[in-house]
């Protein structure tokens, strides 16, 4: 494993860490933005320095730290002759071309001056979504920190499209959070965190995940943002979901991230429910979207919902989409309530025969016997009660 080198920082400028409200974080993600990083076209030397002077002093109290960064095209579009970050999807594909070896030159450059090594990843939905990727991208994380490199990671920009893009850097991060089995996501950015209405526009220092914070969300997006905080907020959700908690804060501010892991009130906390899923079922949940549904009678409901049981086929009572073996469905009652998502042990037009059925009539049906379920337990994620 590389050494690390200490900080060239004096300590005594660091306060020390108490033991901390957010609990024993071994490993965090943290979200940049590029109004945090980029401004005007041109990059912020001074402000990632001290962020990678945070990270340092963090790596050297053994928490292990994931950067998402933004900024690629706000770095890189002046390059191409424009006045300001463009909106349409090739020429934002050039810019981030550019922008994104900029930023990495930058980051490489920083983090040496502390004998620091970093790697890029750049990740896209079909990263999400296909599970031998999945796990790819997680033991390739893994090794990156073992080895005490500083992992960053870019949505794959320049050659995402509409199809296939995950949506911004701030849902990349809470994606990442599961990937990586982070205890805490960190999303810095241009805003002193969520704000509540009125002329005050006092900083909310505490959001528990399901309470309805509509009111309080602004829709102007940054110059060269993506989200603004209706993604903050849809990010630090859905990390919340599998116990994460998100802060999001203001990212411009030097220390901000040792003054949060410090157990400080800075900017908004995201409180998690407490995690309950497996690492396999939290992939499951984590994909990007569902190929097609399931309707189920009210047996299956009360087996699926009180029982914790699998999803058989005589509880099958419509199919909708077209869809392959192995692929998520939707799981609802036929009141259309989404009651869990899935991954089928047939595909849909099997399902469709199947439907209604007993397990013991499968191989009659289908001339072979895959399984009995069409949705073992241990495929499913219940999202009601």
């Amino acid at each position: 494993m590389r050494k690390r080198a200490p900080p060239t920082r004096p300590p005594n400028e660091v306060p020390a860490l108490p033991p901390r409200a957010l609990g024993d974080v071994r490993r965090l993600v943290v979200k940049v933005g590029s109004g945090v990083i980029a401004t005007r076209g041109r990059l912020r030397p001074k402000i990632v320095a001290d962020l990678v002077y945070d990270v340092t002093v963090l790596r050297h109290r053994g928490c292990e730290v994931i950067l998402v960064v933004s900024g690629a095209v706000a770095s890189g579009f002046q390059s191409l002759g424009l006045s300001r970050p463009p909106t349409a999807v090739l020429p934002r594909q050039a810019a981030a071309a550019i922008g994104q070896h900029k930023m990495m030159a930058m980051f490489a450059r920083l983090f040496a001056k502390h004998r620091t090594e970093v790697g890029q990843l750049l990740m896209s939905a079909d990263d999400i979504e296909n599970r031998q990727r999945f796990l790819s991208a997680r033991h390739t994380l893994l090794e990156l920190l073992a080895r005490g490199v500083v992992p960053i990671i870019n949505e794959n920009d320049a050659l995402s499209d509409h199809q296939a893009i995950i949506g911004d850097n701030d849902h990349l991060s809470a994606l990442v959070t599961n990937v990586a089995s982070a205890q805490l996501l960190v999303i810095l950015s241009r805003v002193a965190g969520l704000l509540e209405g009125g002329p005050a526009e006092r900083v909310i220092p505490r959001v528990e995940v399901d309470s309805d914070v509509a009111r309080h969300i602004r829709r102007e997006l940054s110059e060269s943002g993506v989200g603004g905080m209706v993604a903050k907020v849809s990010a630090a959700r859905l990390a919340a979901n599998w116990g994460v908690p998100t802060v999001i804060a203001d990212g411009t501010q030097p220390g901000q991230l040792l003054r949060i892991m410090a157990g400080e009130e800075i900017g908004t906390m995201f409180v998690p429910r407490e995690p309950k899923l497996s690492a396999r079922k939290r992939w499951i949940a984590f994909r990007t979207r569902s190929r097609g549904v399931l309707v189920i009678d009210a047996g299956a409901r009360r087996a699926l919902c009180e029982r914790g049981a699998s999803l058989l086929a005589s509880g099958v009572r419509a199919v909708e989409g077209d869809f392959p073996m192995g692929s998520r469905v939707d799981i609802v009652d036929e009141e259309r309530h989404v009651l869990a998502i899935g991954l089928v042990s047939y595909a849909a037009d099997e399902i469709r025969r199947l439907r209604g059925r007993r397990e013991a009539e499968i191989k009659r049906l289908l001339g072979y016997e895959y399984v009995k379920e069409i949705v073992h337990r241990d495929e499913l994620v219940l999202l009601a009660p």
